[in-house]
């Protein structure tokens, strides 16, 4: 040990433990893609008869129910993001 502090008569006490305090925020955000406003929905087709085989139709026809899930999956999502 130094004499110097060997001699020394004052002694540093201990310090206290230091206080930490956390602060958890849970921020609910959404994406772009989500929040974005739908395009327009499209008028019906007014013309002449469109001919085409069945699985024509079949494979339209389920284009257009994937596309609509799709929109309502969009709105529903959009529907628990915060208003701001």
């Amino acid at each position: 040990m130094l004499t110097a502090c060997a001699s020394s008569q004052t002694r540093l006490g201990v310090a206290a433990d230091p206080i930490v305090e956390r602060k958890t925020v849970n921020r609910v955000t959404c994406p772009a893609e989500v929040t974005a406003p739908l395009p327009a929905t499209i008028a019906p087709y007014v013309g002449p008869a469109i001919e085409a085989v069945q699985p024509y139709f079949d494979w339209l026809a389920a284009h257009l129910r994937r596309e609509k899930l799709l929109g309502d999956r969009l709105a529903d999502a959009a529907k628990g993001c915060p208003r701001g």
